[in-house]
C-alpha cells in the first residue's frame, strides 16, 4: 500500500474539508435554514406593496419563526384547530359566511381562548398557549375563516383591532378580547376605522416588536424593527416617531433629521404634522455641532 507525501495529504485533505463544507454551506441554503431567511423572503415579498404568501406563515415569520422545521410545527397546530372546528361543530353543514364565522369564533373563545393579554401579540403564542391580544386573535380567526371560503375584513382603529364579515347585505363584527364578542358602539363608530391588507396585520406585529424592544432601551434592535414595519406600511407615521426616538437615544442626531428629511421628501403631506418635530431635531444638529 502507498502512502501520500505529507504535502500532498495536507493538499487532500484541505479538498475534502473545503468540498465538505460547501457541501453544508450550499444544503443549508437550499433549506432555508439559515438565519434570517425567512424574514428576508417576507420582507422581499412586501416590497412590491403586497404580501403573497399565505397570512399564517407571514404572521409567523414576524412572530420570530426563523426554520422551516418550526415553521411546519405552527402550521400543523393550524390544521389541528380547523380539524376540530371540522369535526366538532356544524361549519360544514352551512352555506352563509356568517352563519360559518359565528360558528368558528364560537368554537375559538369556548376552546381556544385563555385571556386576553395586552402586549401578547406573538401569534406563536395564539397558538401554543392560547392567548392572544387583539390583533393575534384578529388573525388567528382570519386565517381560519379563509379556509372556509369567508371573506373576512380585518378593522383597524388607533390602538385596536377587530374582525367583520358581510354576507348578502348583511354585516356581523367579532371582538375577541372581550368574553360577548360584541364590538363596542364607539369603535363601530370611530372615525378613523379603516379595513387592513394583510401586509399592514405584519406591519402591527414588527411595530410591537419595535415598542417592546424600545421600551426595554435596545434601541439597535427597535430601529430594526420600525424599518420593517414601514416596509410593510410605508405610511404609517407611528414607526417614524418610535425610530427618531431610537435615534436621539442613542444620540445619532444627524441621523434622525437624515431619515425625516428622507421621509417627507417621499410623504410631502406629513410635512405639517412633522414640522415641531423637525425644527426640534433641526436645532439639536446645530447644537451637537457647535459643541463639536
Amino acid at each position: 500500500m502507498k502512502y501520500f507525501t505529507l504535502p500532498v495529504r495536507y493538499l487532500v485533505l484541505f479538498i475534502i474539508l473545503f468540498a465538505g463544507c460547501s457541501s453544508a454551506q450550499h444544503a443549508e441554503f437550499d433549506s432555508g435554514r439559515y438565519a434570517g431567511y425567512l424574514e428576508m423572503s417576507l420582507i422581499q415579498d412586501v416590497e412590491d406593496g403586497r404580501l403573497d404568501m399565505p397570512l399564517e406563515q407571514a404572521s409567523l415569520i414576524a412572530s420570530g419563526v426563523d426554520t422551516e422545521k418550526r415553521m411546519q410545527s405552527y402550521l400543523v397546530k393550524v390544521d389541528q384547530l380547523i380539524s376540530h372546528i371540522d369535526g366538532e361543530t356544524e361549519v360544514n353543514r352551512t352555506n352563509d359566511p356568517i352563519s360559518k364565522a359565528l360558528i368558528i369564533f364560537g368554537w375559538l373563545q369556548k376552546n381556544a381562548y385563555d385571556g386576553a393579554y395586552r402586549d401578547c401579540y406573538d401569534f406563536k403564542d395564539t397558538l401554543n398557549l392560547k392567548v392572544g391580544n387583539c390583533l393575534s386573535y384578529a388573525i388567528r380567526f382570519t386565517v381560519i375563516c379563509r379556509h372556509y371560503g369567508i371573506d373576512v375584513k380585518n378593522i383597524f382603529i388607533p390602538g385596536h383591532i377587530y374582525n367583520r364579515v358581510e354576507s348578502n347585505g348583511q354585516t356581523h363584527e367579532f371582538e375577541h378580547t372581550h368574553s360577548d364578542g360584541i364590538v363596542k358602539k364607539g369603535d363601530k363608530s370611530n372615525p378613523h376605522k379603516k379595513v387592513l391588507e394583510d401586509r399592514e396585520l405584519i406591519a402591527e406585529i414588527y411595530l410591537y416588536k419595535a415598542r417592546n424592544a424600545n421600551n426595554d432601551m435596545k434601541y439597535q434592535e427597535s430601529l430594526k424593527y420600525c424599518r420593517r414595519t414601514l416596509t410593510c406600511n410605508p405610511h404609517d407615521s407611528r414607526p417614524v416617531i418610535l425610530l427618531l426616538d431610537n435615534y436621539l437615544a442613542m444620540k445619532r442626531c444627524d441621523e434622525a433629521l437624515q431619515f425625516l428629511n428622507g421621509y417627507l421628501s417621499q410623504h410631502p403631506e406629513e410635512n405639517k404634522s412633522f414640522q415641531k418635530t423637525y425644527n426640534l431635531l433641526n436645532n439639536l444638529c446645530k447644537k451637537e455641532d457647535n459643541r463639536t
